[in-house]
């Protein structure tokens, strides 16, 4: 057995598995004696809901469309179902650079499609834009495809000065476009310059970047109390502000009043189109399509005018108020009525106006003209028929002035027509002036026709001036309506014939029922006549008077002559004759002559007294130079009457001269005869002659 250093090898092992054993020994001890250190419990396991299969505490995702990050995705957790459905909790969807725009989408939850291509987030949604548009719902769904954010639901929205609230949204990402899909309700608050407005509507669009904006389904708008509505509209807007450039209305248009509308009370039409001036509010033209109307402001204490044509365009100065009208297509223009005057509605096929900023001055109608005034209480309905209408108006009140008829005028007036190529009406005056070659101007009525080269008409009282190749007639007259005064036709001429007067001129006023006519004056009736330079009718009264070369042929009756047998005309010739209903009186003057059954007179003046039931002679007198030739009888005096009932003729003179076939001659102070018998009485002494019939000496000669 080997030793080293006097102890053995099994003793040196020996010690060194004590030594180990002690080591390990104290090791446990120590270990076993140390502090006890407390041990925190594990965490406790969320337990998920049955159908949720994984949860995600925390997390974005990044979807990378070429070298550029697309769409962003932020959420506080995720979680997936049984099916393998993602859903995202208090999620935020950022997409930038979307056509230069950038605009993020948060809301409570939000699930995904496949390869995030889609998402529908719900719950207090809302959506920013990069540009200033905000929009909140409780719903948005996105396709990556379509690239438009949809908003299902109520709405509210804002951008800038704009704010509104409505039905479904969406947002189109690429074309810059939002629109409200139901119950739009849109305001613009007022900024700078820029002024207030207010739609609603059933869907309403806004295209940012193509500059318009689009409202369907019935709309309204106020613009600064300016009431706008149609079934839809489109609104170009300026390419710096949300301030309309060029507004479309289409279907039921209607505008009404406006700060700047100066003339302009309301117009409505089918489709309305406005062309707005540089500050996006006052209208520069307006285009109106089917069944256009527009209403005008007046200025003056009238209704105002109203205008309407199938189509019409205007022309607006900046302060409103109305510089050109044009309009086709049955348009109808009403003029209001004054204290005055009734209201005036003119219809044509065309119509132009020219304006200023006190009014309309001037309209001109063309093609198929009517104009009609409204009856009064003083005047019946009148109506005019025309081929074109030049009207001057009074700009401020919007009343007509003058209306000048061109082509086929036809003017009625209860039961008055009145035609000719061209007329003139002068409202203020209350005349028509009547002019024209192709058509000659003509008046007609219950008691007259009248034709000549122009008529001057007043309307009301009636009076007429006719001047050229005057052809009148005179009808029967008519028992008057009411309280009118009868029309007294002269008995000298008989109320059952027309009556037909001829002249240069005539002049006739209604108020005193008085008829001047002058110039070659020719009257007919039957077989009576009467021809002077000038003739005075009074139909009030029923007297005549002419003058100037007259002659005269009258039916006037004998008594004595056979029952059937026709009158023999009587021929009067003188400077002047009258004749008086009141009187029943004929009288001729200077220079009588006269020609009938009492014989051949002449005289200074000649007087024939009718019968005041019918037109036969009851007494004739002639004074001043009298010559009387009656049956071969040739007789001068001073005065002579004549009395029908017994044929009897009585001479005044100093003296008296008769001379008979035989030449003899008679003379005294008085001298009586009869023409039916040989009796003289010459101052009182008989005197009987013997008359050689067929023959005598000498031969008298009748009166010229």
């Amino acid at each position: 057995m080997a030793t080293i250093g006097g102890v053995t090898s099994w003793q040196k092992r020996a010690r060194l598995v004590m030594a180990a054993v002690a080591i390990g020994v104290i090791a446990v001890v120590a270990y076993t004696m140390r502090p006890r250190e407390v041990v925190a419990p594990p965490e406790r396991t969320e337990r998920l809901p049955a159908d949720t299969k994984i949860k995600t505490i925390g997390g974005d995702a990044i979807q990378w469309k070429g070298e550029k990050k697309d769409v962003r995705i932020e959420f506080e957790s995720q979680t997936t179902n049984q099916q393998n459905e993602t859903r995202l909790h208090g999620v935020k969807i950022l997409v930038d650079n979307r056509e230069g725009r950038s605009y993020t989408v948060t809301g409570k939850e939000a699930f995904l499609g496949q390869q995030n291509s889609s998402y529908d987030v719900r719950g207090d949604v809302k959506l920013e834009t990069s540009d200033g548009l905000t929009a909140a719902g409780q719903q948005a769904t996105y396709v990556d495809a379509e690239k438009i954010v949809r908003v299902p639901g109520a709405v509210t929205f804002k951008r800038g000065r704009m704010s509104g609230s409505g039905i479904g949204f969406s947002y189109d990402e690429q074309r810059d476009t939002m629109w409200i899909l139901d119950q739009a309700d849109v305001k613009f608050a007022a900024e700078g310059h820029a002024g207030a407005m207010a739609f609603t509507a059933g869907a309403f669009g806004f295209a940012r970047r193509d500059r318009y904006m689009r409202l369907e389904k019935t709309l309204h708008i106020d613009r600064e109390g300016q009431q706008i509505d149609a079934t839809e509209s489109t609104i170009r807007l300026f390419p710096d502000r949300d301030e309309p450039d060029y507004l479309e209305l289409r279907g039921g248009s209607r505008i009404t009043g406006g700060p700047n509308d100066k003339a302009l009370k309301a117009m409505a039409a089918t489709d309305i189109n406005i062309d707005y001036a540089d500050d996006g509010r006052t209208m520069k033209n307006a285009t109106l399509a089917g069944n256009a109307v527009i209403d005008l402001r007046p200025q003056q204490g009238t209704a105002g005018q109203k205008l309407s044509g199938n189509f019409m365009d205007l022309g607006l100065e900046p302060d409103g108020s109305l510089r050109s009208l044009s309009t086709r297509d049955n348009v109808t223009a009403v003029l209001p009525a004054t204290k005055d005057a009734p209201t005036r509605t003119i219809r044509s096929t065309a119509l132009t106006a020219a304006g200023n900023t006190h009014g309309l001055h001037q309209m001109s109608f063309t093609e198929a003209v009517e104009y009609r005034e409204a009856a009064t209480k003083t005047q019946g309905a009148r109506v005019v028929k025309a081929r074109t209408l030049e009207a001057r108006l009074n700009p401020e009140a919007g009343t007509l002035q003058v209306a000048r008829f061109i082509g086929n005028f036809d003017f009625t007036d209860g039961p008055m027509r009145a035609i000719s190529n061209d007329a003139t009406y002068d409202v203020a005056a209350g005349t028509m002036a009547m002019t024209g070659k192709d058509i000659t101007p003509e008046i007609r009525d219950e008691s007259l026709t009248l034709l000549a080269e122009t008529i001057d008409l007043t309307l009301d009282p009636r009076k007429m001036i006719a001047k050229g190749n005057v052809r009148s007639t005179l009808l029967p007259p008519k028992k008057p309506a009411g309280n009118a005064p009868a029309t007294k036709r002269p008995a000298l001429l008989g109320d059952k014939e027309p009556v037909s007067i001829l002249s240069a001129s005539l002049t006739y006023d209604e108020t005193n029922k008085n008829a001047e006519y002058t110039g070659q004056v020719r009257l007919f009736q039957g077989a009576t006549s009467i021809n002077a330079d000038k003739m005075t009718l009074d139909e009030a009264k029923g007297d005549l008077a002419a003058t100037g070369k007259v002659v005269t042929n009258l039916e006037i009756k004998n008594k004595q002559a056979e029952a059937g047998s026709k009158p023999r005309p009587t021929i009067g010739r003188a400077e002047s004759f009258t004749y008086s209903d009141d009187t029943r009186k004929a009288i001729y003057t200077k220079n009588a002559q006269f020609d009938g059954d009492q014989g051949h007179l002449s005289a200074g003046t000649l007087e024939l007294q009718l019968a005041k039931g019918e037109n036969s002679l009851d007494r004739m007198e002639a004074t001043g130079a009298v010559n009387a030739v009656v049956d071969k009888r040739t007789v001068t005096g001073t005065t002579l009457t004549y009395s029908p009932a017994d044929d009897k003729y009585v001479v005044f003179g100093a003296p008296v001269k008769m001379v008979d076939a035989e030449c003899q001659e008679t003379s005294g102070k008085t001298l009586t005869f009869w023409k039916t018998s040989d009796r003289v009485l010459v101052d009182g002494n008989n005197e009987v002659r013997t008359l050689t019939k067929g023959g005598g000496k000498c031969q008298a000669t009748p009166p010229q």
